[in-house]
């Protein structure tokens, strides 16, 4: 495996690094993204305006941000006004690059005492094909260190841990009345809330001081649904409009979060989506384990035309483990469907491999593929010496054996993905 890739020093620094990393991807998502907003014959002024819009909320809200973006442009040779308008993109293009259901995304967040994992979340991306990467970032003054799902060119956040023993990720919810478009879309919050929040209670206090001060942005006039876990053992569920937030918070037990509120008025009516049912029963069935957890991000029952919590469209799958008592927190990231591609292990701080940085991983897990016995068993034999590597972190684990541990699973991943090349088929 070659080096890990680690975004650290200046905000420039970190830019440069990343836009290195991802020039081809980079430059393939621009060009992708015009391509969109070409088809929806946006004017000559649309994307600078949204640009301007967002620079100007940066340079208040994370200036750090910006000046990681412009670097990570220029290291990629693509326009810096490019990236700011994907992350905000104009109304007329927005639609296209949500979930086009208002069912597209599943997480749960567990409560537990585990071996001294107290808690763990778990989020199935879907929607449209956006190449997903992740990144891992060294700390800085104010900020903790963290492990990130993030979608191309987007310099916002899908989901998170971070050293502190926080994670998070969010869903686009239903539509609302009570809708803003500012900047500040549910990415940027979720980067805001990872690089300083340490717990549950801090995450809620964080977004509602960001309320009050800008008012985050609802995207396409939906909600958003925010679903958070701690290493102290709490999840919370917060569902947000533009103005308005409600929360819940367990400290034993589970919240299932999809993209349909579950705080609003107890009086009215509301049919719990399939999905959510079946994890759910998936979860109360028997005591949650880190296995147990993984297989909650692969079902794929269908109801009629309701589907299940993952298919082969699922473009990733995060599962967070939070440490208490000085024990590292984790993720095992898939990139892909988590029906044909196996979890990787990747601690805060310590890098992630430049395929799942650079997006050639998600472009060789991608794939219309049907499975066999044979690959299930050997994806089984990789997950059970994954759980035993893990099964022995404490917290006195070194880092060096940390990165040991993602080294020696990289291995087994690239034996894993060269059996699945050959024993999958495209399917007729």
């Amino acid at each position: 495996m070659d080096d890990l890739v680690l975004l650290h020093g200046s905000p420039a620094q970190r830019g440069e690094q990343l836009g290195v990393c991802q020039k081809a991807l980079l430059k393939k998502r621009v060009a992708e993204f015009r391509a969109l907003c070409e088809k929806h014959h946006l004017g000559p002024t649309d994307l600078p305006d949204r640009a301007r819009q967002i620079t100007t909320t940066l340079n208040v809200l994370g200036p750090e941000w910006l000046a990681e973006a412009r670097a990570g442009a220029a290291a990629a040779q693509v326009p810096a006004t490019s990236l700011m308008a994907i992350t905000y993109p104009p109304e007329k293009v927005q639609p296209a690059l949500l979930p086009k259901r208002a069912n597209d995304s599943t997480a749960f967040g567990v409560s537990l005492d585990l071996s001294g994992t107290r808690a763990l979340l778990m989020k199935n991306c879907d929607g449209p094909d956006i190449n997903h990467h992740v990144i891992s970032r060294a700390k800085s003054p104010g900020t903790f260190a963290y492990v990130a799902l993030c979608e191309a060119a987007d310099i916002g956040i899908k989901a998170f841990v971070n050293e502190a023993g926080l994670a998070g990720t969010f869903h686009i919810g239903p539509p609302v009345d009570d809708y803003t478009l500012t900047s500040i879309q549910p990415s940027l919050v979720l980067r805001h809330l990872c690089e300083r929040a340490a717990s549950c209670a801090q995450a809620l206090s964080e977004f509602d001081a960001l309320q009050k001060r800008i008012g985050p942005g609802t995207p396409d006039k939906r909600g958003v649904c925010y679903l958070f876990a701690d290493g102290f053992g709490e999840v919370l569920l917060l569902e947000a409009t533009a103005t308005r937030h409600q929360a819940h918070r367990v400290a034993e037990g589970f919240i299932v979060a999809t993209n349909k509120f579950q705080l609003t008025d107890p009086t009215q009516s509301r049919l719990e989506p399939y999905r959510e049912r079946a994890l759910r029963i998936h979860l109360g069935a028997e005591p949650v384990t880190l296995a147990r957890a993984v297989a909650g991000s692969r079902l794929d029952q269908r109801a009629g035309g309701e589907k299940g919590v993952c298919d082969a469209d699922t473009r990733a799958s995060f599962l967070a483990a939070l440490g208490g008592g000085g024990k590292p927190s984790f993720a095992l990231v898939t990139l892909g469907s988590p029906l044909y591609n196996v979890p990787f292990p990747l601690f805060p701080h310590l890098g992630a491999p430049p395929e799942m940085v650079n997006g050639t991983a998600y472009e060789a897990a991608l794939k219309s593929l049907d499975p066999s016995g044979e690959l299930a068993e050997n994806r089984a034999l990789y997950e059970e010496a994954l759980t035993q590597k893990l099964g022995i972190v404490t917290p006195s684990t070194t880092t060096d054996q940390l990165t040991a541990i993602i080294r020696e699973m990289g291995v087994l991943a690239l034996v894993y993905a060269a059996f699945a090349s050959e024993t999958l088929q495209p399917k007729a």
